[in-house]
């Protein structure tokens, strides 16, 4: 029996696109789970519209299993997990891969066979040496949180560390994915260049409220402009091209800086339009409409995509685009809200329709949310400040464990009304209310219709009593 659910996983990288599948059976000896997990993110129409999967398999009484997915991309990243332990390896359409595993022995007994198998063993070689792929981060990490001379050889050597592994492995290995392997690595160490000022003060103040040290901005500028078209396949390429020009002009303010609130994002895409490659520019200028959707004002964004458009007529990102635009629409103050259904503490259910009447703040959040339960203690202090008022707190969750749901509202005493599961993330609501990121907050007036374009969150305390209060 095989079970697909949406999964939040953005680690991937791609080179080739096609259509086809990849078959994997196998046994796993010593099993740690009952299922074998295989998780994975898919890109079809552009880089920016992706979809995540996660295959759940059972196995039989011998360990064994059979399943066959279908990929879009080659050099898909698939992480395999079976009870607490995990692996993951590069595949594409049209591989076929046994597995054999020993759960006592996870890593070290983890063998491929069959077509894409060299570069599977590769993979699983690696993480018996260094770890899921994401460990590089952990590393990286440790290294921004030291002097800048001792970060950049700490960070060249663990670059140069996965590149030459590679090396000593290559044999055999197809040259497109020795090339896609070695770019990964290039930007990512790029990548944590970029990032460095801003991280080094996060990781010694232990907060996110500092501003960088600008002797360490020199760190930045060693960053080279290399910018290349065929490498948007990989992940760490396309961060890189996102955060380039920012990170440049956080490092050399213009003189105007100040004067307009926009200024920045402008001559962002103004230097991405002098100095990148055509795929590279339409690939940033697609993501910063994509991501500031929800937050810049909507004739702003409006006015952004209409310049997108006629610069790239025919653009792969222009459907989709126009689709998250038409959602914002939706959500527009005077818009009426989408409806669906939350339950009381005493399981009672309640559609928002029959909510009329009332005020209602939504809350878009999950138990695993750090910055959603940062906010829980100032929404304590609204709901003392409008008790007895005609203001119902609303909460819904997008969380994948119903457990972990019901011990975060107990732990964080989220009184109101809730929604979770075929109510939140995995239905429609989540996308019907634009929210890709969390939290999130909605304001809904008596008449059931939305109130702000952004809505302040709980710790803009009074932003939002004022904004309540003025529809009560």
């Amino acid at each position: 029996m095989v079970r697909i659910t949406l999964v939040l996983l953005f680690s991937v990288v791609v080179n080739t696109v096609f259509a086809g599948n990849v078959n994997f059976s196998g046994s796993i000896t010593n099993r740690l789970a009952n299922t074998v997990k295989f998780s994975y993110v898919t890109y079809d129409k552009n880089w920016l519209q992706h979809k995540s999967h996660m295959v759940e398999e059972e196995l039989d009484k011998k360990g064994s299993f059979s399943v066959s997915m279908p990929l879009a991309n080659d050099y898909t990243l698939i992480r395999i997990t079976n009870g607490n332990e995990s692996t993951e390896i590069y595949a594409s359409p049209g591989d076929k891969l046994k597995l054999t595993i020993d759960g006592e022995h996870f890593d070290e007994t983890i063998v491929f066979n069959g077509s894409g198998a060299d570069i599977a063993n590769l993979m699983a070689k690696y993480t018996l040496k260094y770890g899921l792929l994401s460990n590089y981060y952990k590393d990286v990490r440790k290294a921004q949180e030291k002097e800048a001379n001792e970060f950049l050889s700490e960070i060249k050597n663990l670059t140069q560390e996965r590149i030459n592994f590679l090396i000593e492995n290559s044999p055999g290995l197809p040259q497109a994915f020795v090339r896609m392997w070695n770019a990964d690595f290039e930007y990512r160490k790029y990548n944590a260049m970029l990032h460095y000022p801003r991280m080094n003060e996060v990781l010694e103040k232990r907060t996110y409220k500092v501003t960088p040290d600008p002797k360490n901005f020199f760190v930045v500028k060693k960053v080279p402009a290399k910018f290349d078209d065929k490498l948007l396949s990989i992940a760490s390429y396309r961060e890189y091209v996102e955060d380039f020009y920012d990170a440049m002009l956080y490092v050399s303010p213009g003189k105007d800086d100040n004067e307009d609130v926009y200024f920045r994002d402008d001559k962002i895409l103004e230097l991405a339009h002098m100095h990148m490659p055509r795929g590279s520019e339409e690939y940033v200028f697609a993501n910063y409409i994509d991501t500031r959707i929800k937050h810049h004002p909507f004739k702003r964004t409006e006015a952004s995509y209409e310049k997108f458009s006629s610069r790239y007529e025919g653009s792969n990102y222009a459907k989709y685009l126009e689709e998250r635009i038409d959602n914002k629409r939706k959500l527009m103050p005077g818009m009426p809200a989408i409806d669906f259904v939350v339950k009381d503490e005493d399981g009672n259910k309640y559609s928002l329709k029959e909510l009329k009447g009332k005020v209602i703040y939504l809350d878009f959040w999950a138990s695993w949310c750090g910055p959603c339960k940062a906010q829980f203690p100032h929404t304590k202090e609204l709901k003392e400040h409008f008790r007895g008022k005609n203001v119902v707190f609303a909460y819904i969750s997008v969380d994948e464990d119903e457990e972990d749901w019901q011990k975060a509202k107990k732990k964080y005493h989220l009184t109101g009304l809730h929604a979770l599961g075929e109510d939140a993330w995995k239905s429609k609501v989540a996308e019907a209310y634009g929210v890709n990121s969390i939290p999130s907050y909605f304001l809904i007036d008596k008449e059931g219709k939305f109130v702000l374009e952004n809505t302040p969150r709980p710790s803009q305390k009074e932003k939002l009593i004022q904004a309540i209060e003025g529809i009560l």
